[in-house]
C-alpha cells in the first residue's frame, strides 16, 4: 500500500470513475454520468485535504478516507462550493445536502474512527482478491490509531464483501435507494 500524489490524480480518477459508473449513491450526487470524473476529482481533492489517499502498490485499486477531525478549512470549502456548481447544480443541492446531512448524522459520535470515503478497484481486476488485500492493509494501518472504519455502501452486491471483512451493519437509510452503514472496530 503507497499514498498517493498528486501526480496519481488522473489515475485515481479514473479507477473511482469506472468503478461506480453504476453507483447508486455516486449518481445521485451527480447531474448526469458525465460529471462522475468530476465528483471523484473533488473527492480526491477533499481526501488530500482532510484525510488519506491510498493506492495498492500495482495502482489498480485505490482509497480516500476521511478523517472527521480534519476540520473545515477555507480551502475545503471552496471545493464544496464548486462541486455544487460543477458537479451537483443547484436543482440536485437540496436533496444531495439532505443526504449528507443524514449521513453526517449517521455516523457515530463517540468513537474514533476513519471514514471509508471510497474504496475502488480497476473494473477489470475485480474479483481477484485484489480489494480483499487492500482493505485488509488498510485496517492494519488503521489498527493502531482508530477505534473503529466507517463506511456506506448502496451497492448489494458489496455487502458480503465489507461483512465477511469483519464489518457490521448499524443503519439503513432511503434515499430513493438503500444506504447501508457499516463499521468496524480495530
Amino acid at each position: 500500500m503507497i499514498r498517493a500524489k498528486k501526480e496519481d490524480i488522473p489515475k485515481l480518477i479514473s479507477i473511482l470513475t469506472r468503478s461506480f459508473d453504476d453507483n447508486k449513491s455516486a449518481n445521485f450526487a451527480v447531474k448526469n454520468k458525465k460529471a462522475l470524473p468530476k465528483l471523484f476529482k473533488y473527492s480526491v481533492a477533499k481526501g488530500f485535504l482532510c484525510g488519506d489517499v491510498w493506492m495498492n502498490e500495482e495502482k489498480t485499486a485505490c482509497a480516500i478516507l476521511l478523517d472527521p477531525k480534519k476540520k473545515s478549512s477555507v480551502q475545503s470549502v471552496w471545493l464544496d462550493f464548486t462541486l455544487i456548481f460543477s458537479v451537483v447544480g443547484l436543482f440536485r443541492m437540496k436533496k444531495v445536502r439532505r443526504k449528507e446531512n443524514i449521513t453526517e448524522q449517521t455516523l457515530p459520535e463517540n468513537v474514533d474512527y476513519i471514514h471509508l470515503w471510497f474504496l475502488g478497484v480497476e473494473p477489470k481486476m475485480q474479483g481477484n482478491g485484489i480489494g480483499t488485500s487492500f482493505l485488509q492493509e488498510l485496517i492494519e494501518y488503521y489498527r493502531s490509531s482508530k477505534e473503529a472504519i466507517c463506511l456506506e455502501t448502496s451497492t448489494l452486491v458489496n455487502i458480503p464483501f465489507y461483512e465477511k471483512q469483519g464489518f457490521s451493519r448499524y443503519a439503513t437509510k432511503y434515499f430513493g435507494f438503500e444506504f447501508f452503514f457499516y463499521m468496524k472496530k480495530l
